[in-house]
């Protein structure tokens, strides 16, 4: 894969390069393949750099013949992602400097049947600490259920707890039990958490998003780069260091070696983990 326009900067406050996040996907292509294989993606894309206008795209102009894609029926039209099946499809969307990759819950051939359940955990006024609170709500309540969740930043300000399942649930199924997951959470958190949509009409509160349990809908990738100053990425965490302390912003293009050093691939035990929801 040749890269085009290797020196254009991207991130302008740190300086990072197109280069730069072509490297980034190359080392971390080995992680990220296994959870995007035969999942229809979406991405962002900012060719001019973070602070000008970018673009959020299913289907992306200029595929060339040899790049993996899955032909996907929407509610109007027929769509060709991209099947992200090994590093050169993965360094092909890096060359169209497409930072951010939002990935299906499901895979082909069965797109009717997701394998994760997600929950987003919105801060809001209270900040980090109200995710905190919701994430460990989040994990004693699915542990309750019998399920283990597996929580990753969302590199920006939130945080994302993927539970993985079996085959043969139905959307359905996963979008009515991720809103009873979160109507419960609103329950025991009382004023820091709310399950409703409208900004105004949380006044504040932590939005707990169960909304992306649906075909169609997507969650952005563990290890995908975000747009935001030093370049971070959606960082896979152990439950023990959910806490108050940690600082999401740690977890960026320059710390993923060290990252990956210190605690490895935590969230491939994710991709082997069949279960099934109760009822």
């Amino acid at each position: 894969m040749k890269l085009t326009h290797a020196d254009r900067v991207l991130f302008p406050g740190s300086g990072l390069t197109k280069a730069d996040v072509f490297a980034y996907y190359r080392e971390v292509a080995p992680l990220l393949v296994p959870i995007l294989e035969d999942r229809p993606i979406a991405v962002q894309q900012w060719p001019a750099g973070i602070e000008a206008p970018g673009f959020f795209r299913h289907a992306l102009s200029g595929m060339p013949s040899w790049l993996p894609s899955l032909s996907v029926r929407h509610v109007d039209k027929t769509l060709r992602h991209v099947n992200v099946t090994g590093e050169e499809p993965l360094l092909w969307l890096a060359n169209q400097s497409a930072l951010t990759l939002h990935m299906w819950l499901s895979r082909a051939p069965r797109l009717s049947q997701p394998d994760f359940l997600a929950m987003d955990l919105d801060p809001g006024e209270g900040g980090w600490p109200d995710v905190v609170a919701a994430a460990l709500a989040l994990r004693e309540l699915l542990e309750q259920q019998g399920l283990e969740g597996y929580p990753k930043t969302s590199g920006k300000r939130g945080m994302h707890v993927l539970v993985p399942l079996a085959p043969g649930h139905t959307y359905a199924q996963v979008q009515a039990h991720a809103n009873a997951l979160a109507q419960e959470l609103e329950r025991r958190l009382g004023t820091r958490a709310t399950t409703l949509r409208g900004v105004r009409a949380r006044h504040g509160r932590l939005y707990l998003d169960a909304g992306q349990n649906a075909r169609g809908k997507t969650v952005v990738a563990p290890y995908s780069l975000r747009a935001r100053e030093a370049a971070p990425f959606s960082a896979p965490l152990r439950w023990r260091e959910v806490s108050e302390k940690l600082d999401p912003s740690r977890f960026n293009l320059r710390t993923l070696r060290e990252r990956l050093d210190s605690v490895g691939d935590l969230f491939a035990p994710a991709l082997e983990n069949t279960q099934r929801l109760p009822g």
